[in-house]
């Protein structure tokens, strides 16, 4: 939301957006947290961040040992490719992934993504639901979300 849709533009998507931050149908990783501080440069999303630092959390011990397991499979491996030195996959993909499974959250990406291709197989070995950002836009809009969470990138 922060890199895509600017909220002058769509304050009632972003009213929304903020009433799923605030009763935690939306999450994300610290990891997501830390790189949104590194790379957002405009000053009021950098603040927005400050407000809404309850949506970034650590994983719990059920998602921690799921990454455990996903690393030993090397599901990851594709994060050894030097191409991402270049594109700067964010290191929160597979935190965020493990947080959807465990708590039957939506990961909701970028069409953009890098490699999505991977990312999605990923969802479909481990039956994690994944939606693009739009749908999920979409999804909410309409309300038909209900009780599911969102986990988002």
């Amino acid at each position: 939301m922060l890199e895509q849709f600017p909220r002058s533009l769509m304050g009632d998507i972003w009213t929304l957006f903020e009433n799923n931050c605030k009763d935690g149908t939306i999450i994300s990783e610290l990891q997501s947290q830390k790189r949104l501080e590194n790379e957002l440069s405009n000053v009021d999303y950098l603040e927005w961040l400050k407000k809404n630092k309850q949506i970034f959390k650590s994983l719990a011990e059920k998602e921690a040992i799921l990454l455990g397991k996903m690393m030993e499979l090397n599901v990851f491996d594709f994060y050894n490719n030097p191409q991402l030195a270049e594109r700067r996959l964010p290191e929160g993909i597979p935190f965020i992934l493990c947080m959807a499974k465990i708590q039957g959250r939506y990961y909701v990406y970028r069409k953009n993504t890098e490699f999505l291709h991977a990312i999605k197989e990923i969802c479909k070995k481990f039956d994690i639901k994944y939606l693009e950002i739009e749908e999920y836009l979409l999804k909410t809009t309409n309300h038909t979300t209900g009780s599911e969470g969102i986990s988002n990138n």
